[in-house]
């Protein structure tokens, strides 16, 4: 027996992992049914907290939103400021059978919309069986987005580890920072108008964080979206 076999003999003896080999963790993803995205993200991930920023990002959520109830998963949609359009969400796809819609929006009684929009969600990732919790900030002030504590996102992003959810939240730019796995900024590049009538909308993709790899700035494809995506 060779010195070096009795000397890792002897370590595995006492450490059994200490010669283990490492497997990288595979992550699990929704896929947004928009190529361009899937290819540079993987989709949008599980346990984690992602942020879709920027010009066309609620038609973003709702490709998502439309693979994954026609895949029969359950989705939650935290609507901070009650602007939802069920109806145009249904006619590009989306399974309104496997969507809960909270409007936060209607009541101002008891809770400010946004800090009911963060109730909701904390309470619908903590009661599980959503697959999906997306929480549409889009329409706040930036001034009052900036006032959101540090601390709020840090929790969400522990909190979200613990389950097999992913928590999407939709804001004019990211604010989560280093919380979050995934952010996505969009940017727009170019619109085609007929008449009033706006047709299609070209986007800049920058993915400005990810879990998964790590992108030159360089790396800025378009996207093409059509007009009932908008």
């Amino acid at each position: 027996m060779s010195s070096a076999y009795a000397i890792r003999s002897q370590i595995e003896t006492r450490i059994p992992s200490a010669f283990a080999v490492y497997k990288r963790p595979e992550f699990k993803s929704f896929p947004t049914g928009i190529p361009e995205i899937d290819r540079l993200t993987n989709g949008i991930p599980v346990s984690t907290l992602s942020e879709i920023c920027g010009d066309g990002k609620t038609s973003v959520l709702l490709s998502l939103l439309a693979r994954a109830t026609q895949q029969k998963h359950y989705c939650a949609l935290v609507d901070a400021k009650d602007s939802f359009d069920p109806e145009s969400a249904q006619n590009i796809g989306v399974d309104l059978a496997h969507l809960l819609w909270v409007r936060c929006g209607k009541s101002k009684k008891e809770l400010p919309p946004l800090e009911q929009a963060f109730r909701v969600a904390d309470l619908l990732i903590q009661g599980g069986g959503f697959n999906i919790v997306a929480v549409d900030l889009s329409n706040f002030s930036e001034r009052l987005l900036n006032k959101i504590q540090p601390a709020t996102w840090f929790r969400f992003a522990h909190v979200i580890e613990k389950h097999e959810t992913a928590l999407v939240f939709l804001e004019p730019r990211p604010y989560a920072t280093s919380c979050a796995g995934l952010v996505l900024n969009l940017r727009k590049k170019l619109e085609t108008w007929k008449g009033n009538l706006l047709t299609n909308l070209s986007l800049e993709i920058e993915v400005i964080r990810t879990r998964n790899k790590k992108f030159p700035q360089s790396v800025r494809p378009e996207i093409s979206l059509r007009s009932q995506w908008m």
